[in-house]
């Protein structure tokens, strides 16, 4: 009889055992009715080992995506009050109740959440819920979201003006200007407005309220002023002139005109108007001295005549400024583009000694400045130029060790070696399914966190690690982020990885050596088919999409800039109307942006428009973060191409190519 007994319980653990695979692999495939029949055959065949492994509220979670919210529940009702997964369960019967319309239950379940829930999650029942219950949750959350979101069911003005007042950059302050925006009488409230549609680049709803505004004496000086900046960023340089000596001559003896003035010069700059901005800088620099931006409007005027193949004014203006006290960030600028210069009048002997001079000291990041290896790569050129082929080499077989820095590439090409992957046209095989590949050997890797199937619930179980063995692996990656929580870097990357929470597996895969594992986590090849898709219909590279991304948001959909982009590529506003027009997307909205598909859509055809446009990676990275415009002022500064990159005047876009070029040539490494 014993050995009967054995052999019986040893069928039914066999077969609850196969049952529960089952409902795995359905799982994976986002099969829910098989889940479901899987997980009710498991619980058919041993219900306390299917209670003991918290297969209730994987129930739960299989009802919820079969919108069989009654079902849903009463499956998380059914985890006790002693169970790790308690308060989650409780927050998935309130979101169940919340959807049957069941108030009086609803009321109780959030009354026994816990008081440090996440907000987030309570957000997400509220807006689910809407009208007086959703405001009763945004009464007990103090996020600005939750006060925005009680002050459109109050239709509480004042409450919108002081979310304005606190911030002007976040999404939340564009939605209160747009709902504040009717009820505006005061100047003071007509300039918070403004300033939150022109942070958000609405120029078209900032520009009247800013010109109302300086009528009044007290905000006559900034909003004039303020116009002047939108039309500068509209480009309307013309208009921006005439705003800005209106306001130079209108308030003379204050900064407002030492300002205003040094915009005119700007304007003059991007009009192309070399002359101009040539008297212009001039001027200021003369007026104002080292009270004014005399080093920028310096750095300003050598750009100006090296536009104007005027190099050795360039050289004279810089040496000049090199005989000043200077800070040692500027001094380093100066002296990196007086090398550049020399460079490019064939006067090699002498940019090598400033090149090597620079590579002596400690090089800091700004505007016009030099990174280490880029200075150590011109040192390389300038030998070669000289006829020291043998130096030469040696200095960029020490740049090609790194195998993924920008200059590391151009450096191998020097040597005779092609770039990581190629630059142009298309890669077919960077579609093929390798994320798969790589979510099954993440999930592999994370076999070792799993318990095993248990005859009853563990009083050293955590709420991950309960997760993590269901499978469930957006909540796990939610849950690793709170307070408590202590997971080791790799497991960490890997469970948000297969998440699809891939900014944070790029967050904790950075603190990990790089090897042929950890890349794909640092790395992930996030919206693989959309991005494949949308490639194969713009004809360009997939892998270049990737690297972008992956510079622009870290694949975050919800990823927000200061400049105002938005979503996984980061468009902002005017850029992605502009594109969406040529791209038949004529009905875009702001939220859109957001969306992975529209974002994607929209950057791989303005990644093959400026492609087109401009023939070169590095001009084009160079338009897609700091405007195709610049990129034309950048480009003047001198012929040779071996300059382009050195010489792009914002610090942010110089970063921005060398990542970009350092993130494609990771993927093409494993992309293949």
């Amino acid at each position: 009889m014993y050995l009967v007994g054995t052999l019986f319980v040893a069928l039914f653990s066999a077969l609850f055992q196969s049952s529960m695979d089952r409902a795995f692999i359905a799982l994976k495939a986002n099969d829910w009715p098989s889940a479901s029949s899987a997980l009710d055959e498991a619980f058919s065949q041993d219900p306390q080992t299917f209670e003991a492994n918290n297969l209730h509220y994987l129930r739960g979670r299989v009802a919820e995506n079969e919108n069989d919210w009654q079902r849903a529940g009463e499956e998380f009702n059914k985890i006790a009050a002693d169970n790790p997964l308690h308060p989650l369960a409780v927050w998935h019967a309130l979101r169940a109740s919340v959807q049957l319309h069941d108030e009086p239950a609803a009321a109780l379940l959030l009354s026994a959440l816990p008081r440090d829930f996440p907000n987030e999650l309570k957000m997400r029942i509220a807006r689910e819920a809407g009208g007086p219950f959703a405001l009763k949750i945004y009464e007990e959350v103090s996020t600005r979201e939750a006060r925005l979101e009680q002050a459109k069911l109050l239709n509480d003005t004042r409450s919108m003006r002081d979310l304005l007042r606190e911030n002007k950059d976040d999404d939340v302050a564009l939605e209160a200007a747009q709902l504040f925006a009717p009820y505006v009488l005061a100047p003071a409230d007509e300039m918070d407005v403004a300033q939150a549609f022109a942070a958000h680049r609405q120029f078209e709803q900032a520009l009247p309220l800013f010109q109302k505004a300086s009528m009044d004496p007290a905000y006559a000086a900034d909003a004039r002023y303020q116009t002047g900046r939108v039309y500068f960023q509209l480009e309307d340089y013309p208009s921006a002139i005439d705003v800005y000596r209106a306001v130079a001559r209108d308030f003379e003896g204050t900064d407002w005109q030492r300002d205003a003035e040094y915009q005119i010069a700007l304007c003059y700059w991007r009009m192309a108007d070399y002359r101009k901005s040539e008297i212009a800088f001039q001027d200021y620099i003369r007026k104002y001295g080292s009270a004014g931006n005399q080093e920028a409007a310096t750095r300003n005027l050598v750009d100006v005549y090296r536009v104007l193949g005027e190099n050795q004014k360039a050289v004279e203006t810089i040496d000049r400024a090199l005989r000043t006290r200077l800070s040692p960030i500027i001094r380093q600028v100066f002296l990196f583009t007086k090398a550049k210069i020399l460079y490019s009048q064939n006067r090699h002997a002498a940019a090598l000694a400033i090149f090597q001079q620079l590579g002596q000291m400690r090089l800091r990041w700004a505007a016009g400045a030099a990174t280490l290896e880029e200075v150590e790569y011109f040192q390389g050129l300038s030998q070669a130029k000289l006829g020291n082929k043998a130096a030469a080499e040696r200095v960029w077989q020490k740049l090609a060790l790194d195998e993924f820095s920008y200059y590391g590439q151009r450096a191998a090409e020097k040597l005779g070696r092609s770039r990581t992957g190629q630059l142009t046209g298309t890669s077919t095989q960077a579609c093929l399914p390798d994320a798969s590949l790589t979510a099954a050997a993440v999930e592999a890797d994370l076999a070792g966190l799993r318990h095993p199937v248990r005859a009853e619930m563990s009083r050293s179980s955590d709420i991950v690690s309960e997760l993590v063995f269901l499978r469930l692996w957006d909540e796990a990656a939610f849950w690793i982020e709170r307070p408590g929580a202590r997971i080791p870097p790799r497991p960490a990357a890997e469970i948000a990885y297969l998440a699809g929470r891939y900014n944070r597996s790029i967050f904790y895969a950075d603190r990990l050596p790089k090897t042929e594992s950890t890349l794909p986590l640092l790395y992930p090849a996030g919206y693989q088919q959309t991005i494949c898709d949308a490639a194969l219909a713009q004809n360009v590279d997939p892998v270049w999409l990737h690297a972008i991304i992956w510079q622009e948001s870290k694949y975050n959909p919800n990823a927000r800039s200061g400049a105002a982009a938005r979503g996984l590529m980061q468009f902002i506003p005017e850029t992605a109307r502009s594109v969406a027009a040529s791209a038949g997307m004529p009905d875009l909205t702001i939220d859109m942006l957001y969306d992975p598909a529209t974002s994607i859509q929209l950057g791989a055809k303005y990644w093959s428009m400026l492609l087109t446009q401009l023939n070169s990676p590095e001009m084009a990275l160079a338009a897609y973060n700091g405007g195709p415009d610049n990129v034309e002022k950048w480009r003047s500064k001198s012929s040779d191409p071996e300059l382009f990159v050195a010489d792009i005047g914002f610090a942010e876009t110089k970063k921005y190519v060398l990542s970009v070029f350092a993130a494609r040539a990771a993927y093409a490494s494993f992309l293949k």
